[in-house]
């Protein structure tokens, strides 16, 4: 995680806040290098020297709402509401956001009890500060700010308006894993869930493994709220799918479900669990989460709470979260964290280096390209977001 945190602090020491909203002419992104670390300025965006500045986010919330007590303040960003239009603010000279300050150092973030940095001297660990401020978003979900899901929503406008490191718009749009080792699951992914398949024996002690089935759900989103069902993906081969022998583990009965992956210690030779929760809201789905954090076993034993659904999957299974992008005109399927090369290194049919790359990304609903001001690998570094398209030859 260090050289993790380095990286993302090196950005971060030269990443600005500007006005979005006022440009409606929709031009690229820029993908420039500052500080000798690649930012992604969205469009219109011009990156100012000094000041504090904001982010306009109109239509952010849906009525009805609360009216009071639903500001963020974790300095140094702050949000401000003005009715359904969020005010995203950063303060000048704020050892997180830069502004022509020293470097920041990754180390972990002392906060007082608003929330905000304890004195000017403490460096900020911005892994820890992007965890921290997705939480707050979501309790404003918990309070009546907001409604179910609209945290999520925000998240991702900010990641998308934000001039950031890729790597950290990653983090603000689905969490800092890292520290988690968890991501919420929402319409951005497919399942894919990969089970081996024994042979008939049962006999046997040690089951022999003669190939493997894999299936793929989809999570789809109720069109008036934040809840989410995860339903079985059409394979194409309706024979198969009415052959299958794995009926679908997910309860319909949860809204809200989040992914684990986790070591577990218990074996002679540590294998990674994976573990979906859900549940009906998501005050019970964070119970459930802490009383899991709690234990040192990766076991559904671990979750007492019978307001929540615990899916623990068979050894040596494996699931994966991945979102959908498009590569050369074809629809593809990258996993969380995934950058462009290796997209192109999966799907294409030799082993030539590609001689062009483009990237289109989503912006306030569009697709507009992604222009590198720098070298060409940045482009080939970049993590993907969901909806990206990518063009090579």
């Amino acid at each position: 995680m260090s050289a993790k945190s380095a990286g993302v602090a090196a950005v971060l020491t030269a990443m600005a806040l500007v006005l979005a909203g006022c440009n409606h002419a929709v031009r690229n992104y820029q993908l420039s290098r500052r500080g000798g670390v690649a930012i992604l300025i969205p469009p219109g965006v011009t990156l100012p020297g000094s000041g504090t500045l904001e982010v306009k986010l109109s239509h952010a919330r849906k009525a009805p709402f609360r009216s009071t007590g639903c500001d963020v303040d974790r300095s140094p960003l702050t949000v401000e509401w003005r009715g359904s239009t969020a005010y995203i603010r950063a303060e000048s000279g704020s050892e997180l956001l830069g502004f022509g300050q020293g470097s920041i150092k990754g180390q972990p973030v002392a906060l007082n009890p608003r929330g905000q940095v304890k004195g000017e001297s403490v460096a900020l660990d911005p892994l820890l500060y992007i965890n921290e401020f997705r939480a707050d978003l979501a309790d404003l979900e918990g309070n009546g700010c907001l409604h179910g899901g609209e945290s999520q929503m925000l998240a991702t406008r900010m990641a998308q308006s934000l001039p950031l490191a890729p790597f950290l718009a990653y983090l603000l749009r689905f969490g800092v894993f890292d520290l988690n080792e968890f991501v919420d699951l929402t319409p951005d992914f497919r399942l894919r869930i990969v089970y081996p398949v024994y042979s008939a024996s049962n006999q046997m002690e040690t089951k022999e493994i003669t190939g493997v089935k894999t299936i793929y759900y989809k999570i789809v989103s109720d069109p008036n709220d934040g809840r989410v069902r995860i339903l079985r993906a059409k394979s194409g081969d309706a024979s198969r799918d009415r052959q299958s022998e794995i009926a679908s583990p997910f309860p319909e009965s949860s809204a809200y479900f989040r992914l684990f992956l986790r070591k577990s210690p218990a074996a002679k030779d540590p294998v990674t669990v994976a573990i979906v929760l859900g549940s009906t809201d998501r005050k019970h789905l964070g119970e459930a989460t802490k009383e899991l954090d709690a234990s040192a076993e990766a076991s559904c034993r671990a979750v007492a709470s019978s307001d929540a659904a615990c899916i623990m999957f068979p050894p040596l299974t494996g699931v994966n979260a991945e979102i959908r992008v498009k590569a050369n005109g074809k629809d593809a399927f990258a996993r969380l964290g995934a950058r462009v090369d290796e997209l192109i290194d999966e799907v294409k049919d030799n082993d030539d280096a590609p001689r062009s790359v483009q990237v289109k990304r989503l912006f306030d609903k569009r697709l507009v390209p992604i222009k590198a001001a720098s070298d060409e690998k940045d482009i080939l570094a970049l993590i993907l977001m969901p909806g990206d398209v990518i063009s090579y030859r």
